[in-house]
């Protein structure tokens, strides 16, 4: 497992199979030379730290991205009132985004015997969405219900989406379906949900996504799927708490030639 820890890294994906999941060594000509296509951030468990959050929105936009993408768990039990304060620190910063929930996002609703995504999707509107720009699909997919997994439609989406053509096709969730080393994974809570997290694994490997992208573990790492086909990045938590990296977000950029990386950056 290759586990990148510290200041902002950059990490590159190159299309062609001898060098898959290596990092690139790219001298300044072919910086020059190369122009980004598409850049966005990935934000996510920020739990109630909005502070956090904010300053890692302007640092993004900073960064020159397109658009932000959140992963999850933007509070600690889901409130409507937290989860309304989450929202204003994004839509204060006037960056576009796109959200999905995490299972903390839920906890509120769960309670109060409503469905479980109720409060979030009375804020932030539905958990699943596709994304398409410049030839790329993203499916931002909504696998925050611990005890339920993905729903009926949200598996309609992926699966149709992954059967359209496209220059790339990224996946990104809350919880991962599979991780080499954590236990804490999609699944870990119930074993209907486990296997269904074995199916999406498998769906992901058969499909040949590009990449998969994660929350929920407050670590930033980068390693392969069972059979090694796809590249998987679990993106570091915006909150300070429980948090053994520090507050930090990633920024996925997409070259021309449809060559990626990924940053990993450290909150400041």
């Amino acid at each position: 497992m290759l586990v990148l820890i510290g200041l902002s890294v950059g990490i590159g994906y190159s299309l062609a199979k001898d060098s898959f999941w290596q990092k690139k060594n790219v001298n300044q000509d072919e910086v020059v030379a190369k122009k980004p296509l598409l850049r966005f951030a990935l934000v996510s468990d920020s739990e109630g730290e909005n502070e956090l959050l904010e300053k890692a929105l302007a640092q993004a936009e900073g960064a020159g991205i397109n658009f932000v993408i959140g992963l999850g768990d933007w509070t600690n039990v889901g409130t409507m009132e937290t989860l309304t304060s989450a929202k204003k620190v994004f839509d204060n910063s006037k960056l576009e985004y796109f959200m999905t929930a995490g299972d903390h996002d839920l906890w509120d609703s769960r309670n109060e015997g409503k469905a479980p995504p109720f409060n979030f999707n009375q804020v932030f509107g539905d958990a699943s969405r596709l994304i398409e720009r410049n030839g790329i699909q993203i499916v931002l997919l909504d696998n925050s219900d611990i005890y339920k997994g993905i729903d009926s439609g949200s598996w309609s989406l992926v699966t149709g989406s992954l059967s359209k053509p496209a220059k790339l096709h990224f996946v990104m969730v809350h919880k991962t379906p599979f991780h080499p080393e954590s236990r804490h994974v999609m699944g870990s809570e119930n074993a209907q949900v486990a296997d269904q997290a074995n199916q999406f694994m498998q769906l992901l490997e058969e499909r040949k996504v590009d990449g998969f992208f994660s929350g929920d573990l407050h670590f930033f790492a980068q390693f392969k799927s069972p059979s090694e086909a796809v590249k998987i990045t679990t993106v570091g938590a915006v909150a300070s708490e429980k948090n053994f990296q520090g507050p930090r977000f990633a920024i996925v950029t997409v070259w021309e030639d449809y060559s990626w990386e990924v940053e990993d950056v450290e909150i400041r």
